[in-house]
C-alpha cells in the first residue's frame, strides 16, 4: 500500500509539472488571483505517517489576500507495539491503524513582507474511517482482532508557502485538532 501511495504522489507531481506556467520576470509571486487553483501534495511528518492531497480554489481577493474553498483527502498509517506481564508471563501486543480522511476546507491566504512568501489560516471539516488490526500474544497464543470505525474530524489549518516561481512552491502546513491526521505536513504546491 505504501508503494501505491508513493507512486500516486509521484504521478500527480509529474502531471502537475507538465502544466506549470512560466515564471514571471524576477520570479515574483503576485498572490492567488480569483478563479485560480492550488493543488498541494504533502507528506505527514508527525504523530502518524502518511500522505495527503489538497485542492484550493480562489473565490475572491480581499485586502492583500485571497479567500479559498476546497478539500483534502489523506491516507495515514501507524503501528504500535508494547510488551507487558500478565500473571508473570511476558505478553506482547501490537497493532496497526490505516486512516482515510476526507474534508472540505476554506482558507485565507495573505502575502506579506516578502512577495514570494504566503501565509494562510483556515478551517476544515469532514470525516473518514480507520481500518485497524490488533495482535495479542496471551500465553503464547496469537490472537488477531480487526475492525473499522468511522469518525468526524475538524481542524484549524495554519500554513506557509514559498513560491519559487509563479506556479511552484514549497509548503509547510500545521493541521491542528484532527488526531487522525499528521499535525505537521511538508510538501509542494502547484498553482494553475
Amino acid at each position: 500500500m505504501k508503494k501505491v501511495i508513493i507512486a500516486l504522489v509521484t504521478a500527480i507531481a509529474v502531471g502537475c509539472m507538465a502544466m506549470i506556467q512560466p515564471a514571471k520576470a524576477g520570479g515574483v509571486y503576485d498572490g492567488l488571483a480569483p478563479k485560480s487553483s492550488v493543488l498541494g501534495v504533502r507528506l505527514g511528518l508527525s504523530g502518524i505517517v502518511g500522505a495527503n492531497v489538497t485542492y484550493d480554489y480562489s473565490l475572491a481577493r480581499v485586502w492583500k489576500g485571497s479567500f479559498t474553498i476546497g478539500g483534502d483527502i489523506g491516507y495515514m498509517w501507524g503501528q504500535r507495539g508494547y510488551v507487558h506481564r500478565v500473571d508473570g508471563t511476558r505478553v506482547g501486543d501490537r497493532g496497526s491503524n490505516n486512516y482515510v480522511n476526507f474534508r472540505i476546507r476554506t482558507t485565507y491566504r495573505l502575502n506579506v513582507v516578502v512577495p514570494e512568501w504566503e501565509v494562510y489560516a483556515g478551517v476544515a471539516l469532514g470525516g473518514g474511517f480507520n481500518a485497524w488490526r490488533d495482535y495479542a500474544d496471551p500465553h503464547g497464543e496469537v490472537v488477531t482482532v480487526t475492525g473499522t470505525y468511522g469518525f468526524c474530524s475538524g481542524a484549524f489549518i495554519l500554513g506557509t508557502s514559498y513560491w519559487f516561481t509563479d506556479a511552484i512552491s514549497a509548503n509547510l502546513e500545521f493541521d491542528l485538532g484532527n488526531w487522525e491526521q499528521s499535525w505537521v505536513n511538508l510538501g509542494v504546491n502547484f498553482k494553475f
